[in-house]
């Protein structure tokens, strides 16, 4: 070690790697030979390793070699480097040969309708012809279940709820939930509304929105009343003309209605609640165990969020 305790040079990946497969063997003459490393040459990588470590690393016996408790603390950073450094490899690679694979995309209507996903994945796929993005719109309970499950890669959600323990997130993108209601319309005169005047109307029930169907419901529950749904239609553009033509008024996201509001004579008016300000997030198994097209995905949708 130097003089301020630091290790004077990091360990190169083949030191690493010897490490800890002689910690899973239990045997640096094991680790010599899987590693295709003479066995004097790994024992002398050992020796230097521990020399600059300036602590013992391996307890030595009869039986081979087991860790010592600062070797344990090494080896957990040494995992990780190694991880690492397989995925700066793999990302290389696909990097080299353009791209290459299929990444599972999981979304929900808000996120590829109310958003720029599909511009944002169109320049992604232009850059990298050969990953396939394999897209599909489910609710964000699904998008989360497949993402644990393992039957999806990366998945957009628009709920607030927990993230599973052994998924990851991070913030894409935020929308916000508004009243529609058509030209002329009693609540067209306010700047905001809160949400017990909303529930003085008929509503529109959109069934490809249910998690925003179950957000209003709690929200209704809270204020000790139900949802007054006149009419259930299956998309955004149905609920949107009904209406403009004055049988209801609708709450939807923000990205699902400006688009639209003028040419249909639509008023959107904000919704005076904490819990209408929805924050869409990004999902996956830990970002740094993902394939490198998976990884170079993710990291993708971040930079243009």
């Amino acid at each position: 070690m130097n003089h301020d305790g630091r290790m004077s040079t990091p360990p190169d990946w083949t030191t690493l790697k010897i490490f800890l497969t002689a910690l899973e063997l239990g045997s640096i003459a094991k680790a010599a030979e899987r590693c295709g490393i003479a066995n004097s040459a790994a024992a002398k990588r050992m020796q230097l390793l521990e020399a600059d470590s300036g602590i013992p690393l391996l307890e030595r016996g009869a039986r081979g070699v087991t860790p010592t408790a600062a070797g344990e603390l090494f080896a957990r950073h040494a995992r990780t480097l190694v991880d690492l450094g397989s995925r700066l490899a793999e990302d290389i690679e696909a990097f080299a040969v353009g791209g290459s694979g299929t990444v599972r995309l999981l979304v929900t209507a808000s996120a590829i309708g109310g958003h720029d996903l599909a511009e944002s994945l169109a320049t992604f796929t232009e850059a990298h012809p050969g990953i396939l993005i394999d897209l599909h719109e489910t609710t964000s309970l699904a998008v989360l279940q497949d993402l644990f499950d393992g039957r999806a890669d990366l998945g957009l959600v628009t709920t607030n709820a927990r993230i599973p323990a052994g998924l990851e997130a991070r913030p894409w993108r935020v929308d916000r939930l508004l009243v529609i209601v058509p030209l002329g319309h009693p609540l067209s005169r306010h700047a905001r509304v809160r949400f017990n005047e909303v529930l003085d109307y008929p509503l529109v029930e959109v069934l490809e929105f249910g998690a925003l169907a179950l957000l209003l419901a709690e929200a209704a529950q809270q204020l000790g009343r139900r949802p007054n749904y006149r009419f259930h239609m299956a998309s955004m553009d149905a609920a949107r003309r009904l209406v403009a033509a004055g049988h209801a008024i609708n709450v939807m996201p923000d990205g699902m209605v400006l688009p639209y509001a003028a040419a249909l004579g639509l008023m959107a008016i904000p919704i005076d609640e904490s819990w209408a300000t929805r924050h869409l997030r990004l999902v996956s198994r830990p970002a740094a165990t993902l394939p490198a097209p998976t990884r170079m995905l993710w990291d993708h949708l971040l930079q243009a969020s």
